[in-house]
């Protein structure tokens, strides 16, 4: 079995890579907001628009950059999804980490032991993926949540997510991928989306261990 040396995720536009070493979050992420806006045709001949839209675009990378940094974990690669600058908004995140001697099946009864034990009424769909992609086999979970804690009028918010692991042949380790939505609904299909986007992961894997 060979080990997994490193990975690296091509991402389409749109998406923004939050990096390794963001010290200063709000710096970064006004950074990265005013180079969108700049790109969206509907923002960079507004000025006006431009304005209003910057400071909360940037405040929500920034809490994308603070949720990295909350983490802990230094070898995290993560990413937002921007879809539509001039509307100021964070549709999703993704994160990717390494994760040695983690096999498909260790993986899968992790996810499941998670679903059966979590609150009565979180967790209100739970469906298998299973795909491939050039850097492995896929396998995981599509998650939608629901956070009893920010209930309104009796209706709890709802949260998508995609779990999956990366699993390249021949290898004992994995890449755990994360995505989350900003809300139901965001995503026509986001077990598909999230699929799509792995066809830029490539891995670096080394000699028998």
């Amino acid at each position: 079995m060979t080990t997994l040396d490193g990975f690296e995720l091509r991402l389409p536009p749109r998406w923004v890579v939050v990096p390794d070493d963001v010290g200063d979050g709000a710096g970064w992420a006004r950074g990265a907001a005013s180079a969108l806006l700049d790109d969206d045709p509907a923002t960079a001949s507004e000025p006006a628009l431009r304005a209003d839209t910057l400071d909360v675009l940037a405040e929500q990378l920034a809490a994308v950059a603070e949720s990295v940094r909350g983490t802990g974990i230094a070898a995290l690669t993560a990413a937002a999804l921007v879809d539509e600058p001039s509307r100021g908004v964070v549709d999703a995140m993704v994160t990717l980490v390494g994760q040695e001697d983690l096999g498909r099946g260790e993986f899968e009864a992790s996810l499941a032991a998670l679903v059966e034990g979590s609150a009565p009424g979180q967790v209100v769909h739970a469906g298998t993926v299973d795909a491939v992609a050039d850097a492995g086999d896929l396998a995981g979970l599509h998650l939608v949540l629901a956070d009893v804690d920010d209930e309104v009028d009796g209706v709890a918010a709802l949260e998508e997510r995609v779990v999956l692991g990366v699993f390249p042949p021949g290898c004992r380790d994995m890449v755990e991928v994360t995505a989350v939505a900003r809300s139901v609904g965001t995503f026509a299909d986001m077990p598909q989306a999230v699929v799509d986007l792995l066809a830029g992961l490539s891995v670096d894997v080394g000699g028998a261990a």
